[in-house]
């Protein structure tokens, strides 16, 4: 690929070869280094390319081979310049173009993720914006070390991290720690109390429930398995007693109490929807267009307003790119117009059921999603005059909590005993 292209930039002709001795004018370019290529016969005559420079050579080899030589044909920048050497607007477009190559060569104009999981790219991509190392940032901007080093500090998660710049790509090559084990107290702390100084943080219940296990990292637990507690509850105080060596207690050693405790609690379901709703129909008649897109800016070729009155409109999206790191902030675009019609319509009974139970679905799904395991559900469909409604009741297992300040000293029997001794 790149001899092909320098012989291009060098310029090259093609030329027929007949005469006398031919085979010895090819040895004679033999002993003379003259480079030919493409060479082939067809019957007495000899097809073949050779650069410029060589064929300004071959006058004398010419001569004493006894043969003749026809040009065929000339290829190559020297050519083409000279063929086009009065048009002043093609050149000075192409200086134009080579120039804002140049210029967009300067930015970031594609950035790959690899290796994320539980980092979703919109995170990173939103990160990376706010460390002005996103989309048409200056490539001199960027410092790969130190990105390196706030990508690992701000995503616990991320335990390895590469970044690297080639052309106008930008590669963010990440390794998540599957079992996520931070040493700080504060690790698992909002960002609301993050910023707070405070001696302690207590774990208090969310929702109403049962204790189901209970597993105390840190902290002082005040529940127990199969206790039954109301939303607001403490469940593990941050306040650490300490005690002399009579048992009795003279302080308390704060800390972020952190556990593993599972409640079993009782979610309310309840949806409603019209019965009455605009139902979409696809006629199937589609229309393409095609277009350019730079940056947010988009120019259809040609512009054609569309037919239908009602549609939807999908995007296929293709971005330029010179070599393999090399892109451009230009993307070709293929538009695909469906056309539709939209009508009143009214759910039957099994209709109704059918869409309650999607949305009862997506509903269980974002439980999932967020670590609740589902035990049980009871729901029911009720069908009105104007409006159907579901209600019912979900049971599920969740490890969730709420952190609170620690006010309160963990309450001590022990303690309590000895104080009724003494006043005694």
């Amino acid at each position: 690929m790149l001899l092909r292209l320098i012989k291009y930039v060098r310029g090259y002709v093609e030329v027929a070869l007949w005469g006398y001795a031919p085979e010895r004018f090819l040895n004679l370019c033999s002993n003379h280094e003259i480079l030919i290529w493409e060479l082939r016969q067809q019957g007495d005559v000899y097809y073949f390319k050779i650069s410029v420079e060589g064929f300004r050579c071959l006058k004398p080899l010419l001569k004493k081979s006894g043969t003749h030589i026809r040009i065929m044909g000339k290829s190559g920048i020297p050519f083409f310049f000279f063929r086009y050497r009065k048009r002043k607007i093609l050149f000075a477009g192409i200086v134009v173009c080579m120039a804002l190559l140049i210029a967009l060569s300067r930015f970031i104009w594609k950035i790959n993720i690899n290796g994320n999981d539980s980092v979703t790219d919109d995170s990173m991509l939103q990160f990376l914006e706010e460390k002005n190392s996103s989309y048409g940032t200056h490539i001199s901007d960027i410092d790969c070390t130190k990105l390196e080093e706030e990508i690992r500090s701000c995503f616990d998660s991320i335990i390895w991290t590469s970044v690297k710049r080639e052309g106008t790509t930008l590669t963010v090559d990440i390794q998540e720690n599957l079992v996520v084990a931070d040493d700080r107290a504060d690790a698992k702390l909002p960002k609301e109390f993050q910023d707070q100084q405070q001696s302690g943080y207590d774990l208090l219940a969310l929702h109403d429930g049962t204790i189901e296990s209970i597993y105390v990292r840190k902290g002082t637990p005040c529940v127990n398995q199969g206790d039954s507690v109301k939303k607001g509850d403490i469940l593990v105080s941050g306040a650490l007693p300490i005690y002399d060596d009579s048992g009795t207690v003279i302080d308390y050693q704060y800390c972020t109490a952190d556990a593993d405790i599972q409640l079993k609690t009782e979610y309310k379901y309840r949806d409603s929807f019209e019965a009455a709703h605009e139902e979409i129909i696809y006629s199937g008649q589609q229309q393409h267009r095609y277009g350019i897109s730079i940056t947010d800016s988009y120019f259809q070729f040609p512009w054609k307003k569309v037919s239908y009155d009602k549609y939807t409109v999908m995007d296929t999206k293709s971005q330029l790119r010179i070599c393999d790191s090399f892109y451009l902030p230009v993307y070709f675009v293929r538009r695909v117009y469906d056309e539709y019609e939209s009508r009143q319509a009214v759910y039957s009974r099994e209709e109704a059921k059918t869409h309650a139970e999607k949305n009862f679905a997506n509903y269980l799904e974002k439980l999932t999603q967020k670590g609740v395991l589902i035990l049980e559900k009871h729901v029911m469909i009720r069908a009105g005059k104007k409006k159907y409604t579901v209600s019912g009741s979900i049971t599920v297992l969740e490890n969730t909590f709420q952190y609170a300040t620690t006010t309160v000293h963990v309450p001590d029997a022990e303690n309590e005993g000895n104080a009724v001794d003494e006043s005694e």
